[in-house]
């Protein structure tokens, strides 16, 4: 052998070892930085033990089985004679809820289940631990993020056998199903390093959960609703998909799957576009994938980056804010405030009256107030000086756009409200067993029944001002109805086209408010009851508020879907169904001509079955809450003495 061949066997002997130790170094690495970290392992065996997780898995596949089973029933998949036409387009309408179903439920458990990377962190100082350790910073993020994770994918891939189900029935592509897979995915993960992040940034604990949640959910519905009545009108190409459509998951579900009514527009007919822009209006999907991949790694990146330096600056930040008191005098006042009175529950009074009596919480709630009114204020200047664009299907001119625009103001004032309910709900009771109070009040002489009934109307009461902000939306709606009427008004009468007949009828029936009044305080009490009977069983408010919102949220998508289709086809029977889901009696209230079967033709029978339904809303969700009530009663002190560790 040459030495020149010596040296090359040599050299590539040399290179063959260096490329093995470099591969295995990066095996190593990838393996403690994923599959391997040492945070992964702890959260994902820790969550996997917990009895909880399963009932939220267990629940979600119900309400996914409860939407399929209901969308056969009234998409017409389940009769005698039925043709494979048939057949095939009751399992696309199915598929269609039922992927609208696991978007919405993914983005209102992805936040919850990822809140321990926001508030049980923060509140065990667990971060100051980590950064002792010999975890990289890159490590502790992943950690955090991959390990919660992993519960929020186990928790969407469980319903791939329904999904499996439906695909016998024909009429939906498999690429179909994998792209609704891929969106909820994407916003999980999503979500999930925005809530690392604020966890990174110490940006606040259980009220930082609690805005995050309310934020999507009103992104959802606003989103959504800006894009159908304005953004539609100015797409590229008409009919087709406009440009919040990537940067919204729902629509971007739609674009995919229901390309026959939403179609994004081909590349040919955006030539006068750049390539980029070209890119993101005809492929909403992938740039959908794109933007929140982006997202993703770039807030990982950069909590990564920060995550030691905010560490340690974090002590001495606190130290100057600290000073800066003490040298302003405010720690060594002495405090006094005049005595107040108390109602005859004081726990009732104390739930109403100091919940939420900080200065941030008496301007958001009148906020949410001023806000709400001021929105229905213009948008009736607008409709009444018809600046509204016009939309086909309920009526003519500007009165669809108005009913739809004040249905979206209403569903997000009612998320908004529904999530306030359950979030304080779902702490009233854990957070007093948390600082010790509920042992003192043990104590004292209040019973039971009185403490429970008192946490309700307080809680109740509390909401009051929020309550009050969609009830006043349409006691301003009708009141400009009714001034219109008596004046003579165009816009106060518009025609509605029921089917191939035009009806003449009020822009909002003078009785609404009324029956919204009559509906939505027993629902709000009913999510407060559900919270605190979760409060009364969690030892912790994360763990009260995961179960409250998968079982009002079910109620909400069992009874909206079962609903709004018994409403729109059997008389007085089906108003009285559909009065029991708040969303669904929103459209029925607010625009009953389209919306209730034989309303047009006999609006006088139409007008008693709606109050007729709101009033056997109100006596059902009464009795619910009532025998709610009396359950947490009987319960109440073997749950607390079990959880006490007492009993």
């Amino acid at each position: 052998m040459t030495s020149v061949e010596s040296g090359f066997t040599i050299g590539h002997s040399g290179f063959v070892i260096w490329y093995y130790l470099v591969m295995q170094a990066l095996y190593r690495w990838l393996w403690y930085l994923v599959p391997g970290n040492p945070m992964v392992v702890r959260i994902v065996q820790g969550g996997s033990r917990r009895l909880r997780h399963f009932w939220v898995r267990t629940g979600y596949l119900g309400v996914l089985s409860a939407v399929v089973v209901i969308g056969l029933l009234f998409g017409g998949g389940v009769g005698g004679e039925i043709s494979l036409n048939e057949l095939a387009k009751a399992g696309s309408t199915v598929f269609i809820m039922v992927s609208w179903g696991q978007v919405i439920l993914i983005c209102l458990l992805a936040p919850l289940f990822m809140a321990g990377a926001i508030a049980q962190e923060r509140s065990g100082e667990t971060y100051n631990i980590l950064l002792t350790t010999p975890l990289t910073n890159l490590q502790i993020v992943l950690g955090s993020l991959i390990g919660r994770l992993f519960f929020v994918l186990a928790l969407l891939f469980s319903g791939l056998p329904l999904f499996s189900v439906l695909l016998i029935f024909g009429g939906v592509p498999i690429r179909s199903v994998f792209v609704a897979f891929a969106v909820a995915a994407l916003v999980a993960v999503s979500v999930g390093s925005v809530a690392v992040t604020l966890s990174v940034m110490r940006a606040g604990g259980r009220k930082a959960v609690f805005v995050f949640v309310i934020s999507i959910a009103a992104y959802l519905v606003a989103g959504y609703a800006v894009d159908v009545t304005l953004l539609r009108q100015f797409a590229p190409v008409p009919g087709g998909t406009t440009w919040l459509t990537p940067l919204h998951p729902l629509l971007v579900l739609q674009a995919s799957i229901s390309t026959a009514t939403y179609r994004p527009p081909s590349p040919e007919q955006l030539g006068g576009y750049a390539a980029p822009l070209r890119f993101y209006l005809s492929r909403p999907f992938a740039a959908f994938s794109v933007l929140s991949g982006l997202l993703s790694v770039v807030l990982v990146l950069w909590s990564a980056l920060v995550l030691r330096q905010i560490g340690a600056g974090e002590s001495r930040w606190r130290g100057w804010v600290r000073n800066l008191f003490r040298v302003a005098g405010v720690g060594g006042v002495e405090r006094r405030r005049p005595p107040r009175e108390v109602w005859a529950n004081p726990v009732a009074w104390r739930e109403a009256h100091t919940r939420g009596n900080g200065a941030g919480g008496v301007l958001a709630r009148w906020a949410f107030l001023g806000l709400g009114l001021g929105l229905a204020a213009v948008l009736l200047l607008l409709y009444h000086l018809d600046m509204l664009p016009s939309l086909g299907g309920p009526g003519s001119g500007a009165a669809g756009a108005f009913h739809t625009a004040l249905l979206t103001l209403l569903l997000v004032e009612l998320a908004v409200i529904v999530m306030v309910a359950i979030y304080m709900s779902a702490g009233s009771v854990s957070r007093e067993r948390e600082d010790g109070t509920l042992d003192l009040m043990l104590t004292t002489p209040i019973t039971p029944r009185f403490y429970i009934w008192g946490k309700l109307r307080g809680l109740v009461s509390f909401l009051g001002l929020m309550l009050a902000t969609p009830v006043l939306t349409l006691v301003m709606v009708a009141a400009y109805t009714l001034i219109g009427v008596l004046r003579d008004w165009p816009q106060a009468m518009p025609t509605f086209y029921v089917g191939a007949s035009q009806v003449s009828a009020p822009l909002l029936l003078i009785e609404t408010p009324v029956l919204l009044v009559l509906m939505l305080v027993p629902f709000v009490a009913l999510c407060v009851m559900v919270g605190m009977n979760w409060s009364l069983r969690a030892k912790g408010v994360l763990s009260a508020v995961v179960p409250a919102v998968s079982i009002v949220a079910a109620i909400a998508l069992v009874t909206g879907f079962c609903g709004m289709s018994a409403a729109e086809n059997i008389p007085l029977i089906g108003p009285v169904i559909n009065a029991f889901s708040p969303a669904t009696n929103l459209f029925m209230l607010v625009n009953p001509w389209e919306h209730v079967d034989g309303f047009a033709p006999n609006a006088v029978f139409g007008r008693v079955s709606l109050v007729v339904a709101a009033v056997i809303a109100c006596g059902g969700y009464s009795l619910i809450v009532y025998g709610m009530l009396l359950g947490m009663v009987r319960g109440f002190d073997h749950t607390v003495r079990r959880l006490s560790g007492t009993g």
